[in-house]
């Protein structure tokens, strides 16, 4: 859903001959997440601060106001229809720095999750520390994932053969969502004919999207931690060998662009790379070598910190919470 929320032209979806708004389908996670949290605290929690990327993924880049608009707007909806009566939006980025226990010097954060990069400056150097600058692009893991899909698995599978729209729309879990919505992709499934329309068809229609993506997913992951990864998704007799240092020459064009992304932020806090005294990491795609060793070159590694992929950012949110509403 966060590839949605700040597509202006995308108003929701229909099952079951009932129409649900972007709004109501986001409203759905929150109205469980406020029942968990009623239920844990033996009371009506009706505030709720809503972490959101610095650069919304699939927001329009010709008019990113409008996007971003759209895309709060339909938040706080879903939060009310949920049953939030206090609503407050937080930056990612700045969630995780704010969450720190201690504030030293200027701290920068960078949030790269499955959807986009994000970075936030914090500066304490005065008496009340500031968020100085933040910037964000929609690179992330899955973006990632459709690299490896477009350069090595797509053609190892023959569909490098297929319409490249048809292609590119195969790139990700996103992507191919969309696919399987259209009820015209089996009749031209059906005039293309031959192995690389029967894949596709097996891919869309038999079950297996959620697994194969999850395939490519997973060898992504486990070249953090290895030189060479195998992928193998054997209902679409896929198996290849994949090595770091390709993956890394090829995701290098989204690397330099995160690296630009840092550069935004703390050119808008008006800040050198000198006077940063600690990096702070988080989300799951920040663990990617080649990532770390960029970080490392510009920052040094004595100043990088790794905190918990999954909850630094949720932590900062609860800190601006209590910030906002108190303790009780």
């Amino acid at each position: 859903m966060k590839h949605e929320l700040a597509k202006v032209g995308f108003a929701g979806t229909n099952s079951w001959a009932t129409d649900f708004s972007v709004g109501s389908l986001v409203s759905i996670v929150l109205t469980r997440l406020k029942g968990e949290a009623d239920a844990a605290t033996g009371r009506n929690v009706g505030s709720l601060v809503l972490g959101h990327p610095v650069v919304f993924a699939g927001a329009d880049p010709n008019d990113l106001a409008a996007s971003e608009t759209e895309a709060f707007r339909r938040l706080e909806q879903a939060a009310r229809e949920a049953g939030f009566t206090e609503v407050a939006f937080l930056a990612e980025p700045t969630a995780a720095v704010i969450g720190e226990p201690v504030h030293h010097g200027v701290e920068v954060a960078v949030d790269f999750g499955g959807g986009t990069f994000d970075v936030a400056v914090l500066d304490s150097r005065a008496s009340t520390p500031r968020i100085a600058g933040t910037a964000g692009i929609a690179i992330g893991g899955e973006m990632l994932d459709g690299v490896l899909f477009e350069t090595i698995v797509g053609p190892a599978l023959g569909l490098d053969a297929l319409p490249n729209w048809l292609f590119n729309d195969l790139r990700t879990a996103s992507s191919v969502r969309l696919l399987m919505a259209d009820p015209g992709i089996p009749a031209i499934l059906a005039r293309l004919g031959g192995a690389p329309a029967d894949v596709v068809h097996a891919l869309l229609y038999k079950g297996h999207a959620y697994d194969f993506y999850r395939a490519i997913e997973s060898t992504k992951i486990a070249l953090s931690n290895a030189e060479v990864a195998d992928l193998e998704f054997s209902p679409l007799g896929l198996h290849v060998t994949i090595q770091r240092s390709a993956f890394e020459s090829m995701i290098r064009p989204e690397l330099d662009l995160i690296a630009q992304t840092i550069k935004r932020g703390l050119d808008e806090a008006g800040i050198g790379v000198g006077e940063v005294d600690r990096v702070l990491l988080t989300g799951g795609s920040a663990y990617i070598p080649a990532f770390r060793h960029d970080l490392g070159r510009t920052f040094g590694d004595e100043r990088m910190e790794q905190r918990d992929a999954f909850t630094a950012v949720v932590h900062g949110l609860g800190v601006r919470a209590q910030q906002l509403w108190g303790l009780a």
